[in-house]
């Protein structure tokens, strides 16, 4: 097993390193709200579709793609001020009325993606991966808004993929999944006293 494991690292693409880098440090200045995190993700993202795709994990490839989309949202609105104010965009919790969309999200997205992707199609894990991405898909919305929450679907996802990621194996995503896990905590502990 440890033979396999500096063999993958001493294989790994170049587009695979550079996923690392760029979405750790994506991470990383999230967490201090810096808007340089908006392009990191948009480049570490753009490498997974090309990587995911390898791994016939197709869900994760499609969250890749959106994700862009939505850090691009993301980018536009930590960029703007809040109706004109100096103030930049504050953490917050998400609505308590919100939470049951997610819920409903959570659920519906986890059993169609998970169906569509285990019809016919080579997929691993189909409804992990399902449910992996629909956790993705709802931190990312959070972060783009501020929302503390963000962390704990980061947590779950990332927990989630490490795990397919260990099966698979794919050592450089097992190495970069977990410290996505331990800067997820790192973030969910910094923003808590920023809360106004």
């Amino acid at each position: 097993m440890l033979d396999q494991f500096f063999n993958q690292l001493a294989e790994t693409s170049p587009v695979e390193w550079l996923a690392m880098v760029v979405g750790i440090s994506g991470v990383w200045l999230s967490i201090k709200e810096k808007i340089a995190a908006w392009p990191c993700f948009i480049t570490c993202y753009s490498c997974y579709v090309y990587i995911s795709y390898d791994y016939g994990l197709h869900a994760f490839m499609g969250m890749n793609i959106a994700f862009i989309a939505i850090s691009l949202y993301g980018f536009w609105k930590w960029a703007r001020n809040k109706e004109g104010a100096e103030d930049r965009l504050p953490i917050t919790h998400t609505k308590k009325a919100h939470c049951p969309l997610v819920g409903l999200f959570l659920l519906l997205g986890t059993l169609g993606i998970g169906w569509w992707l285990g019809s016919g199609r080579e997929a691993n894990l189909p409804y992990l991966d399902a449910f992996a991405t629909c956790c993705g898909f709802v931190a990312q919305w959070m972060l783009s808004r501020k929302h503390i929450e963000t962390w704990f679907f980061w947590i779950l996802s990332d927990l989630v993929y490490l795990g397919i990621f260990i099966q698979g194996p794919s050592w450089p995503s097992v190495i970069l999944f977990s410290v996505f896990i331990i800067l997820a905590v790192k973030g969910w502990k910094e923003w808590k006293p920023l809360i106004p």
